[in-house]
């Protein structure tokens, strides 16, 4: 049975698609675990474009072809019977994708068939915040770790993401501004443990719930001086290891990225030093991933 870890923050640009797509290409890479990726970041898509470089015609015409988690949602909303069939996709990297839709925009639980009835409007609301979970558990036991990236905001659509992982992560740069956002991602993890705790006491027929966990912030796009933080961005990685948890292993800014992201590779795969200390970084956080979100 897999393991499924979110990555979330309220905050873009903190490098959580890049830590996302690097601990799946690791994992596979240096564990022969067997990864699934679900990209619910609607906007850009951006690890689905990472690793199907041919997608971004899709996120440029507004619309990705086959069965996606957005016609899941529309079942919901048309309140027709549910499918869970979705249509995955294999990548270079030998990992398994379902890919992002722009369309995914559109959810919102407002959208659900209403009903005069308080217990039918409870079991819709947790049909709407179990579809992700409902539609990854017929294909849960062929993959060791799925791994969901998630588009920066608290909405109805990274409530589903929450309810369907066992364990989130928040990618956060270090400092005051980004790391602000690891409280606000805490919050929405315990706001759906708590919902769920009402709605199972309401709706006596639905499976156990099993809490999701927060399992740290991950420092990214850190700057180092003499091989150690500096002091502005160590006072704010001590203050997340005191208040909210985070990663011991962190991620330096550097051209090492910033080329692996033009060349639409991992890092892993490019040259240079500062690659090749990036790439280790990774590799390093990856065992730890595995420590903190063990399968």
């Amino acid at each position: 049975m897999a393991k499924t870890v979110g990555f979330i923050s309220e905050k873009g640009g903190v490098g959580k698609t890049t830590a996302c797509y690097h601990v799946a290409v690791a994992l596979h890479r240096y564990y022969n675990k067997r990864v699934l990726v679900v990209d619910t970041d609607y906007q850009r898509g951006g690890i689905t474009c990472r690793l199907v470089p041919s997608m971004i015609e899709n996120f440029r015409s507004g619309r990705v072809e086959g069965a996606t988690l957005f016609d899941k949602y529309q079942q919901l909303y048309s309140d027709m019977t549910f499918d869970p069939f979705v249509e995955l996709m294999s990548t270079d990297n030998n990992i398994q994708l379902l890919p992002a839709d722009p369309r995914l925009a559109q959810v919102a639980v407002e959208k659900m068939p209403a009903s005069n009835n308080i217990k039918e409007n409870n079991r819709r609301l947790y049909r709407h915040l179990a579809l992700l979970r409902d539609i990854l558990a017929p294909i849960d036991d062929e993959y060791d770790y799925i791994l969901v990236d998630s588009h920066p905001e608290l909405s109805d659509l990274l409530r589903s993401v929450v309810f369907a992982c066992d364990y989130c992560v928040s990618p956060v740069k270090l400092d005051l501004q980004s790391t602000i956002g690891v409280p606000s991602a805490i919050q929405c993890i315990q706001e759906v443990n708590a919902d769920m705790e009402m709605i199972q006491a309401a709706l006596h027929e639905i499976p156990e719930y099993q809490p999701t966990g927060f399992s740290g912030a991950i420092g990214m796009m850190a700057r180092e001086w003499g091989g150690i933080l500096k002091s502005t961005e160590r006072a704010e990685f001590r203050r997340l290891k005191r208040t909210c948890g985070v990663f011991d292993t962190y991620i330096t800014e550097g051209d090492g990225l910033r080329q692996a992201a033009r060349n639409r590779c991992p890092v892993y795969d490019v040259g240079g030093t500062n690659a090749e200390k990036q790439a280790a970084q990774f590799r390093t956080l990856t065992n730890e991933f595995l420590t903190r979100c063990p399968q």
